[in-house]
């Protein structure tokens, strides 16, 4: 969970909460509002979509607050709501035209790093990961992607090459595409994810 702490809340702080008193809710905020708002920012760099994604998790605890089940502390219980909200809004993120130029203002110092050295170590990084998501893909969707986007074969020509249909082929592409933006996106680093969004897409 990064650097953030594990708090010592009072045992009948989440009672609190669930019975609906305000002021519970209010404490728990003050207590995690600063610390998941850096945990989600890690994931999606821009300050303004993680300070949005931090209301929406806290705007869910209240409205689910009768219903929350927390078997082992709160904090673990909030870390994974933000966890699975980073990653849903990487994915909206990679999708949306306009949500990734607001990302890439913010990566734009990041990606246009001066010094050649950490640009390359960071090329590299990239196309080790890159490479082993391909190497994740089943044999023959991997066979198919490989053809399609790095020999720039059209779907007939792998399809003929490979002794499939075209269908089969867009099938395969339409997979391995999905798999692979899912992969990427849970690696969490942005930057690196829309370089390479940039290229399976």
């Amino acid at each position: 969970m990064g650097s953030s702490a594990i708090y010592k809340n009072d045992p009948g702080l989440v009672d609190r909460l669930k019975q609906g008193d305000e002021s519970a809710f209010t404490e728990l905020y003050d207590q995690y509002h600063r610390a998941i708002y850096f945990y989600i920012l890690d994931y999606v760099k821009a300050p303004q979509i993680a300070e949005d994604l931090v209301h929406e998790v806290f705007m869910k605890i209240w409205e689910i607050r009768e219903q929350l089940t927390i078997t082992a502390s709160f904090s673990g219980y909030i870390y994974r709501m933000c966890h699975n909200k980073a990653i849903d809004a990487l994915q909206h993120i990679a999708k949306d035209e306009k949500l990734r130029q607001e990302v890439l203002q913010w990566l734009e110092p990041q990606l246009q790093e001066k010094d050649q050295q950490l640009k390359e170590h960071r090329v590299v990084y990239y196309e080790r990961i890159y490479q082993e998501a391909i190497s994740a893909l089943s044999p023959q969707r991997r066979r198919v992607f490989l053809l399609c986007r790095e020999q720039g074969k059209s779907y007939e020509e792998a399809a003929a090459e490979l002794g499939i249909t075209r269908n089969t082929v867009k099938e395969h592409m339409g997979e391995a595409l999905h798999f692979l933006r899912n992969y990427l996106l849970k690696k969490g680093e942005l930057a690196f994810v829309m370089i390479i969004l940039g290229k399976i897409l």
